[in-house]
């Protein structure tokens, strides 16, 4: 099992080659929750992500042979660049849906990218014959004891920014992260409570606990917008660090998810991907225990982001916080109906974005007409206010 000993010694290893992430007061955050809240900025580490720590811990011991590895994108940055600086001749397996800017920033490392499978698992278990056919090593993304020493360097960093720090918050896929992390705090700060946040789609070590024993059932490729760290295969070397040093586990949605991202983007001006921003989600919804104390520290974990995928999930996010509506009414078919329409939403201050006017269509009514509005609005209550006045006026 990895040991503080094995993190500290990972540490050394790095060669100037990892950077001390910022350490960031949000203010914004704070006012918003009612704690001291603070953001390891991950997201502005080498490669976009915290997954060079592991990555450098593992092929620095490989003097330059060959090397494989399955990510759907941030691990497969990490160990690509990894393999840059150390000379490994490097194969990388992702699943046939990754991003595509994270398959040609991989590519752009020197890396050599195999797409395989619907979801990370399969892209493991392609990676894994892969080593075995071509005497490649074979980096696990997260089962390793090398990645969970080198992921939990930042936990080591998150102590000397922070040492006071009462609670970690921390994204978790496949728990690398947060079983390094979370050894690292506890063997510096015993007192300092830490938490892992999952996504829905994919939270198997939360359902785990739940049932007592890991679980090796969970549903593969479900989809959600936090690719990061959509895994559903736990890891035996992970678990038992996680219910030794880890005092909670939760689980939140992707609708919970890409408010905290779009949060995260108008208030901190930071580029975070939505696995990255799970922590934030978990705090923003009041799930943080609240024996947990302040300081809060927040890891956003990565910064991985498709642009074109950004937008829809910013618009996503701004959705599911009610920022953005889309409302559909039944008028009738005469003139001045839209006019009336519009004017509700006018007098009500929402922002018309775009208005469809359907006259035909399956199961429209005869002698109705169909809008389909997108209005901005400041917030859920407002959005509420407009809809309950189109509701008044088609009475």
């Amino acid at each position: 099992m990895t040991t503080i000993e094995d993190i500290r010694e990972a540490r050394t290893r790095f060669q100037g080659r990892v950077k001390m992430t910022p350490l960031l007061r949000s203010d914004s955050f704070s006012r918003l929750t009612g704690r001291e809240v603070h953001l390891k900025a991950e997201c502005m580490q080498r490669a976009g992500s915290f997954k060079i720590r592991g990555a450098l811990n593992v092929l620095t011991r490989q003097a330059g042979g060959p090397v494989v590895t399955a990510s759907a994108g941030n691990h497969a940055q990490g160990v690509a660049l990894a393999a840059a600086f150390t000379g490994s001749p490097c194969t990388v397996f992702m699943p046939q849906n990754a991003a595509i800017p994270k398959i040609k920033a991989t590519q752009d490392y020197g890396a050599t990218v195999k797409l395989k499978g619907k979801s990370l698992a399969d892209a493991v278990d392609a990676a894994r014959h892969f080593a075995e056919n071509k005497g490649a090593y074979f980096v696990h993304p997260y089962d390793d004891p090398e990645i969970i020493a080198g992921q939990g360097t930042l936990g080591l960093e998150v102590c000397e920014q922070l040492p006071d720090v009462g609670t970690v918050v921390i994204p978790t896929g496949g728990g690398g992260l947060l079983a390094g992390t979370a050894l690292a705090v506890k063997s510096t700060r015993p007192q300092t409570r830490v938490v892992g946040v999952e996504i829905e789609a994919a939270a198997v070590y939360a359902e785990s606990r739940r049932r007592g024993e890991l679980i090796r059932d969970y549903p593969r490729g479900r989809p959600t917008v936090a690719d990061g760290i959509a895994v559903s295969v736990p890891s035996d070397l992970v678990w038992p660090i996680v219910e030794e040093h880890v005092d909670a586990l939760l689980v939140v949605n992707d609708d919970q998810t890409t408010a905290a991202l779009t949060l995260i983007l108008e208030r901190s001006k930071l580029m975070v991907e939505p696995a990255g921003a799970v922590g934030v989600a978990a705090l923003l919804e009041k799930m943080i225990p609240d024996d947990a104390p302040d300081p809060v520290c927040v890891v956003l974990s990565g910064g991985n982001i498709d642009l074109l995928f950004l937008g829809k999930a910013v618009r996503h996010g701004l959705e599911a916080s009610g920022r953005f509506a889309k409302l559909k009414v039944l008028v009738p078919d005469q003139p001045g109906s839209l006019a009336k329409v519009l004017g509700i939403v006018a007098k009500h201050g929402g922002n018309v974005v775009q208005v469809d006017h359907h006259r035909e269509g399956f199961a429209l009514p005869f002698g109705k007409v169909e809008i389909e509005i997108s209005v901005e609005t400041k917030d859920a209550d407002h959005a509420f206010r407009i809809m309950r006045a189109l509701e008044a006026y088609l009475v």
